[in-house]
């Protein structure tokens, strides 16, 4: 069941939200906790009943793991290395767990590509949220062994992982960010936060359904052309690059929004996950604003346990580049998903090596141009990032780049000869083009302008505490005159977007971040 259908906006979320009501009227803490955790068992049941019991299976024994890691930490003659040795195995269950489902035929089809003859394991389906569900219970593991987390009650943890909103594609949490919130002070009716988690849902939804759904059918053709075998034209490659780019971010900060607005109705807020990252000023900045709860996690528990930035500058550079290729690779098993890992791990090198050059010298650019230079040169990178991360082989992510350079001529639609027909002494030929129209430059164009000047679903939020962690992100800023107030006004404008969002819910969606 998709949020941006029918049956969950209509059916399954009035139901959720009516017996939430109504069992806090009883303050019986444990009926409200139970009732949140049928209905999240029961939307994930709806997908498939034996990944459901897989997630209740991996559920039991990691709680059970972390039980056992709990009573060795409270026990003061514990043996240090018998809490390492039951941390690991716990990690290497969810690891082993997830490798199987999303990575045992991509080494499989690898060792064939050798020579050797293995069967590869036919049939298997990824099931859905399992990348996620399974770092946010390493997390749980990682944060008990260390100290830093306490263990909680199987009822407890069990919400704690398949609470819906952030179920089935993040953001990733902690237990310590969530089940506190689980309490008898957020089990009541409150009509401001279902006013604002209301409004973040339609934002969310409008994200998703009217912009990301209509830049799609700009970018897909572009990657067909391309595994075809075909090369792409120069306009076209420029248009699908620039089409995904929009497309991704719409659709997985659309899905993060109706996430967050969805827990606020529920009076629990989950971390920000998207913070303009389109307007970010440099790769390591960039990171700070896109997937932020993937970032963080990497940071966390790979960059720094491998050494992070203690060990020097040769080795903090290698950090980074582990860092990105793991990031990469737990997004899919594919080469492609590894190339735009360590593509970022390069990026971010770059990033770090041009900040300690400008800090050696003693130089400042803080000038409007050097700001808008630095923003341009980071959207181009991460637009030449997308290509590999979208494609389905390296074969044709290399098309499209090829073509992005004009190695397969630069072509204009025929109908533009008559206004543009001086360039043709330059090389530019103009030939029908069936995947390229005006109409969709003109909305990338929309589309681009606003992601990259327009201020954000937070900064529009700015009054309200609407997310985890989000006024760290807004640095001290003040609200502006359009800041989102519960007023009349704002109830009309938040109805007319629901609407125009509803229309376009008509048809077939899916949401990109489902398949990782």
């Amino acid at each position: 069941m998709l949020f941006n259908s029918y049956e969950f906006i209509f059916l399954f979320l009035p139901i959720a939200l009516i017996g939430f009501w109504l069992l806090s009227t009883c303050q019986k803490y444990s009926l409200v906790t139970n009732w949140l955790i049928l209905i999240s068992l029961s939307f994930y049941l709806i997908w498939n009943l034996k990944f459901l019991l897989l997630l209740l299976v991996s559920i039991g024994i990691n709680w059970w793991i972390g039980e056992s890691l709990a009573r060795q930490c409270e026990n003061m003659l514990a043996n240090q290395k018998t809490i390492k040795r039951i941390t690991m195995i716990g990690i290497g269950f969810n690891l082993i767990l997830l490798g199987y489902f999303k990575y045992i035929n991509f080494f499989v089809d690898n060792i064939n590509g050798l020579g050797v003859n293995i069967g590869r394991v036919n049939g298997l389906v990824l099931p859905l949220g399992i990348s996620f569900y399974t770092f946010e219970q390493i997390s749980y593991l990682v944060g008990i062994a260390s100290g830093k987390s306490k263990n909680y009650s199987f009822r407890g943890f069990l919400l704690f992982v398949t609470f819906f909103p952030h179920l089935i594609a993040g953001p990733i949490l902690s237990a310590d960010e969530l089940i506190p919130q689980f309490r008898r002070l957020n089990y009541r009716f409150d009509f401001r936060n279902l006013a604002i988690g209301f409004t973040i849902f339609v934002i969310g939804l409008f994200k998703k359904t009217v912009i990301a759904d209509a830049v799609a059918g700009y970018s897909t053709p572009g990657f067909a052309i391309a595994n075809s075998g075909e090369l792409v034209s120069f306009f076209v490659a420029w248009q699908t690059a620039i089409a995904y780019t929009l497309q991704l971010y719409f659709d997985f900060s659309g899905y993060s929004d109706m996430a967050i607005g969805l827990s606020k109705m529920f009076n629990i807020k989950l971390p920000i996950n998207f913070y303009s990252p389109y307007q970010a000023i440099g790769i390591g900045d960039f990171w700070r604003r896109w997937h932020i709860s993937l970032g963080r996690f990497l940071r966390d528990y790979i960059y720094i346990p491998i050494g992070g930035s203690r060990k020097g500058e040769v080795l903090c550079y290698r950090n980074l580049v582990i860092t990105m290729l793991l990031g990469g690779f737990w997004h899919g098993a594919s080469w492609t998903f590894i190339v735009w890992g360590a593509l970022h791990g390069i990026y971010l090198c770059i990033d770090r090596a041009w900040k300690k050059l400008l800090e050696q010298r003693q130089l400042s650019l803080d000038a409007w141009y050097h700001s808008l230079a630095a923003r341009l040169l980071t959207f181009m990178a991460v637009v030449v990032s997308w290509v590999i991360f979208r494609a389905e082989t390296l074969s044709d992510a290399g098309r499209i780049l090829l073509g992005m350079l004009g190695y397969s001529g630069f072509i204009l639609p025929e109908s533009l000869a008559s206004q543009f027909g001086f360039l043709s002494s330059f090389g530019v030929k103009f030939q029908p083009l069936n995947n390229y129209s005006l109409e969709g430059v003109q909305l990338l164009m929309v589309v681009l302008g606003c992601t990259l000047f327009l201020p954000n679903l937070y900064q529009f939020m700015i009054r309200e505490p609407v997310a985890l962690d989000v006024y760290s992100h807004l640095n001290g800023q003040q609200p502006a005159w359009y800041a989102w107030r519960p007023t009349v006004g704002y109830a009309c404008g938040t109805a007319i977007v629901f609407i125009i969002a509803l229309i376009s819910c008509n048809h077939k969606s899916e949401f990109l971040y489902f398949q990782f």
